[in-house]
């Protein structure tokens, strides 16, 4: 039957009571999911706003002279972060890296902080009698051809001692690929240079008889001062110094070792180098990079389990290291655009025998130079970078500003005046 037309209001619209009402739907899972996926979308920035502002805070209050920026990055490895600030890192530095190919239109300039010093040993009463010095280093051996004018080739900078440098200089290209790009090589002959290890206000931390940084005292004999290893939460080794264990040393670790006379060695701890009564000092990073004048297997493009603590391997980045020759020089080399296998490469090259990597990324690569340009007065001192594109200043490690971290001093037995005229002997 019909049903009965529904009285209608005067704009023709039903009263409420005549509308048919439906039962409620309840919701499906697919809607329940629905209407839960706005909530999570704003769970996660908030989480992001709270670890971002705990990490800001937390930089804000480290103390250390490094950039905020390094702060952050450090305090965020510290809490259990190091994937995030790594990976974030290696895409900025995989960004920056320089184009391949290219040719620099020169070599870098040698920095001005020339001088002289009295000898490293007495000598006799003899005429004849030399200071003892090691022979200069030979060429290093290019892979970019044609070179640039004196690439590889060794030059005398810093202070001479009775005469003889104390320190030589010398650039090249690290690969065939970045060949733009130059990376720089200090040989340091520990015959007439004094080298010691500094600690640092937070790495390895700790009260310590020598301050962090050069003191006043040092001023006069100061000659170079440049970077230690890696935070020792990520070197997986130790800090010696003194009698005293900062950091537990670590069998097998990369060692560098400072001996009481003067002597310097690097290699696999308790193997190649130990603890004997004559240690003054150890520095632990990592395992070694060359051995037995042959670059190290895990030295790869590639690697991340070993080179990778930090930064990938592969990754171009700004990168440092420590040799030791057959005949017992130093050499220090470092570049601002550098992988494990370029780096562990170019200090074979400049005559490495046993060698270790240093710290790296921009913040943290530092070899300065320090000069005595008023022979009236040897605390005033100047200072260069190792090459321009090193980010932190020249006059990095210099007091009273509170070094961060571990350093080695490099200075003069006597203190150096200023640089006179006239030729030295190279031999």
């Amino acid at each position: 039957p019909r049903r009965p037309d529904r009285p209608r209001s005067d704009n023709g619209v039903l009263p409420s009571r005549y509308v048919e009402r439906r039962p409620p739907t309840r919701p499906t899972p697919r809607n329940r999911r629905r209407r839960r996926l706005p909530r999570a979308l704003l769970v996660i920035p908030t989480l992001v706003l709270v670890i971002a502002s705990w990490a800001l805070i937390g930089a804000a209050t480290t103390p250390g002279n490094q950039s905020y920026t390094a702060k952050v990055a450090d305090w965020m490895r510290s809490h259990d972060m190091a994937f995030i600030t790594n990976n974030a890192e290696r895409v900025l530095y995989n960004f920056e890296k320089p184009p391949k190919g290219g040719r620099p239109k020169h070599l870098n300039a040698l920095p001005a902080t020339g001088g002289s010093a009295g000898p490293a040993r007495s000598s006799s009463h003899t005429a004849q009698a030399v200071v003892a010095h090691l022979p200069a280093p030979s060429p290093v051996p290019l892979v970019v051809h044609p070179a640039l004018p004196g690439e590889g080739q060794w030059k005398p900078v810093g202070p001479t001692v009775d005469g003889y440098p104390g320190m030589y200089e010398s650039q090249f290209r690290a690969d065939t690929v970045y060949t733009s790009e130059l990376t720089t090589a200090v040989w340091i002959d520990p015959k007439l240079m004094k080298l010691s290890l500094i600690p640092g206000q937070g790495e390895p931390g700790g009260t310590w008889p020598h301050p962090p940084y050069i003191t006043h005292a040092e001023l006069p004999t100061i000659a170079a001062a440049f970077n230690g290893g890696f935070r020792f939460a990520d070197a997986h080794g130790g800090f010696y110094l003194d009698g005293r264990t900062a950091i537990p040393l670590r069998k097998g670790a990369a060692s560098f070792v400072i001996y009481k006379n003067g002597h310097v060695n690097i290699g696999a701890w308790g193997t190649e180098v130990k603890m004997t009564p004559n240690v003054v000092s150890v520095l632990q990073n990592l395992v070694p990079m060359v051995d037995h004048g042959v670059v190290s297997p895990t030295a790869t493009y590639n690697d991340v389990s070993v080179w990778g603590a930090t930064l990938g391997a592969s990754t171009v980045v700004a990168r440092s290291g420590l040799g030791v020759t057959k005949d017992g020089a130093l050499v220090y080399v470092a570049g601002p655009y550098l992988t494990a296998r370029t780096l562990a490469e170019s200090l074979q090259r400049a005559g490495a025998i046993r060698a270790m990597t240093l710290d790296i990324n921009p913040e943290w690569v530092t070899f300065n130079f320090f000069g005595h340009p008023n022979p009236s007065n040897p605390y005033q001192v100047s200072s260069a970078a190792i090459y321009p594109q090193q980010q932190r200043p020249s006059t990095r490690y210099l007091g009273p500003t509170l070094e961060n971290r571990d350093f080695i001093e490099v200075r003069t037995p006597t203190p150096v005046t200023a640089a006179t005229s006239g030729s030295s002997p190279l031999g």
